[in-house]
């Protein structure tokens, strides 16, 4: 009964058998069955089968649907073995993992995140025990946090939004469409850092601006980093992530929720949050290596670049202009426009390292990387985060001048303003 003729016909469309003793009817429906099921859009498997069996299912369906290449597999995804701890399972070594006791030990959410975190790629993934044991202090201090923010009546409200408001909304925007990016690419390590890890640390940073600030944190934008953080966690940890949907009273399952839609990332806003951010960083590094005694701290800042610095610039914009963007060549050409345009040789270096740190800066941010005055107000941005900045440095009374516009530039030593350039401040201690 099942002849050549029969299979031709159910795998490849072939005509209707004769004589096969199975009925139309039932023919046709086993049919429609196998190509409901195919093609196979994903395959996974091992490393160790890439050059025999699964390289021969590949030419197997090409030969049998030649003329039919749709019925092809759409994807194979491979890994590699899975190690405990950076080393090879082995029962002498007493690290060998069953999954019930790997469970019954760590729990199913925090058994899911170390492996979500041991790696997506042909090398072979690292299981540690570590990580699950983070997982799981890191899930609960979660878990006690949110409901703390659920319970709280004292939360910001209204359309009145702070800087830190629209940043953390601005980075909120940015994992999730990466945490997507990732997921469809089954890169879940990858998925997990932003999808948790920088979404934990975007948090914190709100978290502490606003308490230095003595500002209450603003409940739609919280609510908001809450609900997006557990659907990105929900493919990694579901039970976790189920316990905190009930917690914030929402219908249905998690699981089910659709992914949250979010708007496109505002690249001057992240651009001006990672001023605050680097800037942060810089003057701590001053704060202490600066000498006991001080009395004075003042932020100095300037919205221009030196000439060489803006001739850089102009430049750089004239070689993306010709092609919307910067060609393989462009250190190439960097190099001979420096030896032909800067006479002396130890600014030819400066230049090389500026253009070459803005060249990065495009790529992050845009064209507005090349404009020759910075393109938002540093001391605006600064003297709004005054209070963040003191509690963060254990300082009082920070004083902030411009170099262009405020009168006490005269008074600022130049010492100190051959180290400021747009976009990176400097302190001026005394």
């Amino acid at each position: 009964l099942l002849t050549d003729d029969v299979f031709n016909f159910i795998f490849r469309k072939g005509p209707i058998p004769e004589n096969s003793g199975i009925s139309e009817e039932v023919l046709k429906r086993m049919q429609q069955e196998f190509r409901y099921w195919y093609p196979m859009d994903l395959r996974v498997s091992a490393k160790d089968l890439i050059p025999n069996h699964l390289t021969m299912a590949l030419f197997n369906h090409a030969a049998i649907w030649d003329e039919e290449p749709d019925m092809w597999p759409k994807g194979y995804y491979t890994n590699g073995h899975v190690l405990v701890d950076a080393e090879k399972m082995s029962k002498s070594k007493g690290n060998f993992l069953m999954m019930k006791d790997t469970i019954d030990k760590y729990s199913a959410d925090a058994t899911r995140f170390a492996c979500a975190d041991a790696g997506d790629s042909l090398d072979d993934a690292n299981f540690s025990r570590e990580t699950a044991d983070a997982a799981i202090m890191s899930l609960t201090n979660e878990d006690t946090w949110i409901g703390e923010i659920i319970a709280m009546d004292d939360l910001r409200t209204g359309d009145n939004m702070i800087f830190m408001d629209k940043v953390l909304q601005n980075e909120v925007n940015r994992l999730v469409r990466a945490t997507s990016s990732c997921y469809s690419k089954m890169q879940f390590r990858d998925g997990l850092q932003k999808g948790w890890f920088e979404m934990i640390i975007a948090r914190n940073e709100y978290r502490s601006f606003c308490q230095d600030s003595g500002i209450s944190m603003h409940k739609d934008v919280i609510l908001r980093w809450i609900e997006c953080v557990i659907i990105c966690l929900c493919p990694v940890c579901p039970h976790w992530v189920e316990k905190i949907w009930q917690k914030l009273g929402k219908d249905g399952l998690a699981i089910k929720a659709p992914w949250p839609v979010v708007g496109e990332e505002d690249k001057m806003l992240s651009r001006q949050a990672g001023f605050l951010r680097d800037s942060l960083k810089n003057f701590r590094t001053q704060v202490g290596k600066a000498k006991k005694g001080f009395s004075s701290v003042k932020v100095i800042v300037t919205d221009s670049y030196p000439q060489w610095k803006v001739d850089t610039l102009l430049w750089m914009n004239e070689k993306y202009k010709e092609n919307d963007a910067f060609t393989s060549d462009f250190m190439a050409s960097l190099k001979a426009w420096t030896t032909t345009n800067v006479s002396d040789k130890k600014q030819i270096k400066f230049t090389m390292q500026f253009a070459s740190f803005m060249k990065r800066e495009v790529d992050d941010v845009g064209t507005t990387a090349m404009d020759v005055k910075i393109p938002f107000d540093q001391k605006a941005i600064l003297v709004g985060s005054k209070a963040y900045l003191e509690s963060q440095l254990k300082l009082k009374d920070l004083e902030f001048i411009n170099l262009d516009t405020d009168e006490a530039a005269g008074s600022v030593p130049d010492r100190i303003v051959q180290n400021v350039s747009p976009g990176r401040p400097s302190l001026w201690i005394s």
